[in-house]
């Protein structure tokens, strides 16, 4: 459900702040240098509070760096711990909005790129936190979105309050942890504010414009590696890598630490680009949307006797049909290119389908379950007996078979699950893909035979097709 749904609220495009799904993150970043262009308003002053927030950490570590067990080494550890702002409802969560943070292991991380910082050079006049992002390998795109909605959440809150008083939103008293900066004792502490409620986790309801999300923060470890690298490619000898590791992208960024303070200056020329939310061409957010549409025009009804595994089969069944004959394998291809989305945005909206099923049925669906070696992308839940995997694999995905023959039985046995299910999407009329359809079967009949899992399978036409009236 997204907050404008819950509380009754009529939406359009016009509109600045981001509407949440509630139950799940979206998987979208807010970018701290799309903050940094702000001029003016609430705003204006909020990336300067980003930096003053690391320029005080880097006084108190300064003189220090080089002692661990010093108590100044030790707060500032404490004031590089994050975690996950459940409240916003954005970033890498499968299932809810609970996410990991930054905790005690990254918190100290940080503190080392600091330090190595601080020897470098770079505190001074520092611009940009996110040039710590390619100082430490885990600073990813999440830690950077967690890290500015944790800093600035009180603004965000002011931000909340705004909005739901011109829209004549109900709140009430909610704590809010991690919300007021005790300057004294140098560390954050839980708040209580009139707010929106989530009515699925409890928590406050934290709402963002728009126009700070983006996928990747402009700042990135990869912008850095392709800057950097054309910049000392006669220098040092370095070779073009197609997929370099964190570890290189650190060295290289420790190595040449003045060209981190170019880099950013040089990027903040360039104009502020957020994701486009409205259209939403790679599906990260309106599949809730689409999704329900598909269900009101589709209603299933429980059937007596019938197993969790046929369920899951009739389910699939409607999916299927949606995309090969209703038009709905457009979906599936983004907007602005007409490539074909990643798996992500196919599973997102294949949940968005039956997690509406699942409710209706007395199912409880799950999504990136860790079970074993790795994240299953479906669990399908009745009772403590009646469980189904599933898998969802593009057929152009390099480890297509692996997911029926290996990835999908190892987290069947690793839960002690025996029913399973592998989802085929095709894109194209490659011989790789037509053949990957014609041994789907066969396949899938043979794992289960050597395993002993019940096994099931089905693959989605998801080819470009005519319009009725071209055929």
């Amino acid at each position: 459900m997204q907050f404008s749904e819950y509380f009754d609220i009529d939406t359009d495009e016009d509109d600045e702040w981001f509407d949440p799904i509630l139950d799940t993150d979206t998987r979208l970043f807010v970018d701290p240098f799309l903050i940094f262009k702000e001029s003016d308003g609430l705003w204006s002053t909020a990336h300067a509070e980003l930096i003053e927030y690391f320029d005080r950490a880097f006084n108190l570590l300064s003189g220090y760096e080089d002692s661990k067990q010093s108590l100044q080494y030790r707060r500032v550890v404490s004031l590089m711990k994050f975690p996950e702002p459940q409240e916003f409802c954005l970033g890498y969560v499968g299932t809810g909005t609970r996410g990991s943070g930054a905790g005690t292991g990254l918190a100290k991380q940080i503190t080392e790129a600091m330090r190595q910082a601080i020897k470098r050079g770079l505190d001074k006049g520092m611009a940009h936190f996110e040039e710590l992002g390619v100082l430490v390998e885990r600073v990813n795109r999440d830690r950077i979105s967690d890290i500015t909605l944790s800093i600035l959440k009180p603004k965000f809150i002011d931000y909340t309050q705004k909005i739901a008083s011109e829209l004549g939103i109900e709140v009430e008293p909610v704590e809010v942890t991690n919300s007021v900066y005790d300057a004294v004792r140098k560390r954050w502490v839980t708040g209580t504010f009139d707010l929106p409620r989530n009515p699925g986790s409890g928590k406050a309801i934290l709402l963002v414009p728009k126009r700070f999300l983006r996928e990747l923060p402009t700042l990135n470890p990869g912008d850095w590696y392709e800057y950097s690298e054309t910049t000392l490619r006669d220098d040092m000898n370095l070779t073009v890598m197609e997929n370099v590791d964190t570890q290189e992208i650190v060295r290289l960024a420790r190595s040449r630490s003045d060209l981190i303070r170019e880099w950013t200056m040089a990027r903040e020329t360039s104009p502020a680009k957020p994701y486009g939310v409205n259209r939403d061409v790679k599906g990260l957010h309106n599949w809730n949307m689409l999704a329900a549409n598909i269900v009101s025009d589709h209603p299933i009804s429980p059937q007596d006797g019938e197993s969790i595994h046929d369920f899951v089969g009739r389910m699939v069944a409607i999916f299927k049909h949606y995309i090969e004959h209703e038009r709905g394998w457009p979906l599936l291809y983004n907007e602005d290119t007409g490539k074909p989305k990643r798996e992500e945005s196919v599973q997102l909206l294949f949940k968005g389908i039956v997690q509406h099923y699942c409710r209706a049925n007395g199912v409880r669906i799950d999504r990136e379950v860790y079970v074993g070696k790795g994240p299953v992308d479906f669990a399908f839940t009745k009772s403590a007996f009646e469980r189904v995997l599933l898998e969802i694999k593009k057929m152009t995905n390099t480890d297509y078979w692996d997911g029926l023959e290996k990835q999908l039985i190892s987290y069947l046995a690793s839960d002690y699950c025996d029913f399973g299910w592998f989802l085929a999407v095709r894109y194209d009329d490659k011989p790789v893909s037509a053949k990957r359809t014609n041994d789907l079967a066969s396949r899938t009949e043979s794992a289960g035979r050597d395993t002993g899992f019940d096994l099931r399978s089905e693959w989605i036409d998801a080819r470009p097709k005519a319009s009725a009236s071209n055929l």
